[in-house]
């Protein structure tokens, strides 16, 4: 019988369990169930001091968790599973938890996983990530990972992945010395393309449209669209730098946190942007925020807090523009706490380094927030 590197190589590693990388479009079957971790409850609740509200450790104090940065999905669409990043047995490796009795299964055996390039697909079945140079799709259900693009030798992943709103596309970042540059990947064929390239210092993607293209912040905290033909330009910012940035539902408002200081006084302001009209106008002022996430209609907002003598996980009503106090984060890093609301509206989730290390939490929200 004939036999190509593939199929060696396919042989080998289905016998270890494992998936081929290094192997661009190449795809193998995951182990059996007993090659994944399986991780009983590590579930704590607990009462905030400061607030008084119930607080809901989901992972161990003994390793670190993060969860997807927000606005790549995190959670399946009945809030039943939360997807984060792991290093509990001695590798980052993806994990999903059932958030009805949780426990934790690894979903995929990944080599170097960048922790923060985590994201669900829409329907729940599949995840994306990172792994090493190597854009991977993990098959949840049909129990096996695709490689479906790697970063072309000299090149190296940054760990940035951003997924569009529709799932159609991904933008992944890489580096080459002083260059960067963005590429745009197919999560269903691997079919790629460069859209930038700069040698104009560290870029942060923010978001990514599929009308629009990959909203990125350049290094004067200025944001910029790129990517798509005709996307719209943006107009100048008010004066100070933008922290982050997010799309409405409808994609037609950006809302973005600003910092300004003026005379020794720093301010930091949640606003919008409004596409059509061309115009830049107030949500909030708020406390510090370090970072912001905005539930499905945009009327509720949380943030984290960056203030020393109080690191609090804060809640805004567009409304009333008025703030409530849900608990302290205690975050070293407050812009790292990347809190997002469930579908419903009804909890937040957050991960915090509050115990050493980072690990994921949840604050139930209901009767305070409408559902959505």
């Amino acid at each position: 019988m004939k036999l190509n590197r593939r199929r060696i190589l396919a042989s080998v590693f289905r016998g270890a369990g494992l998936m081929v990388t290094g192997v661009a479009g190449f795809e193998a079957p995951l182990a059996n169930a007993a090659a994944l971790a399986r991780v009983e409850s590590q579930k704590k609740v607990f009462i905030d001091p400061a607030t008084e509200y119930q607080v809901t450790r989901w992972t161990e104090d003994t390793a670190d968790s993060h969860l997807p940065i927000d606005p790549n999905r995190a959670l399946s669409s009945n809030d039943s599973q939360l997807l984060y990043a792991c290093n509990r047995g001695g590798t980052w490796q993806p994990y999903l938890l059932d958030l009805k009795r949780g426990t934790s299964q690894q979903t995929g055996a990944s080599r170097d996983l960048h922790p923060h390039s985590l994201a669900m697909l829409r329907d729940g079945k599949d995840v994306v990530f990172l792994d090493g140079s190597a854009f991977v799709r993990n098959e949840i259900r049909r129990g096996r990972m695709r490689e479906l693009y790697r970063s072309p030798e000299g090149w190296r992943s940054t760990g940035h992945l951003l997924l569009a709103q529709d799932d159609r596309m991904a933008a992944v970042m890489e580096r080459r010395g002083a260059v960067t540059r963005i590429v745009f990947v197919d999560p269903s064929s691997g079919k790629s393309r460069e859209v930038m390239r700069t040698e104009s210092g560290d870029l942060m993607p923010l978001g990514f449209h599929q009308r629009f293209g990959l909203l990125l912040l350049n290094t004067q905290h200025m944001p910029s669209l790129v990517g798509v033909p005709n996307a719209p330009a943006l107009p100048n910012f008010p004066k100070g730098e933008v922290l982050q940035a997010r799309w409405d539902r409808s994609g037609r408002i950006l809302m973005y946190l600003i910092r300004t200081r003026d005379k020794g006084v720093e301010r930091c302001q949640l606003m919008e942007y409004d596409l059509d009209a061309g115009s830049h106008r107030l949500i909030a002022n708020t406390t510090k925020f370090a970072t912001f996430s905005a539930n499905a209609d945009a009327s509720v907002f949380v943030g984290a807090s960056s203030s020393k003598a109080q690191p609090l996980l804060l809640l805004l009503l567009r409304v009333t523009r008025r703030e409530f106090s849900l608990m302290e984060h205690q975050s070293s890093a407050p812009a790292s706490v990347n809190p997002f609301f469930s579908n419903d509206s009804q909890t937040l989730y957050f991960e915090s380094d509050r115990l050493g290390k980072s690990s994921v939490y949840s604050v139930n929200i209901r009767g305070l927030v409408e559902k959505t």
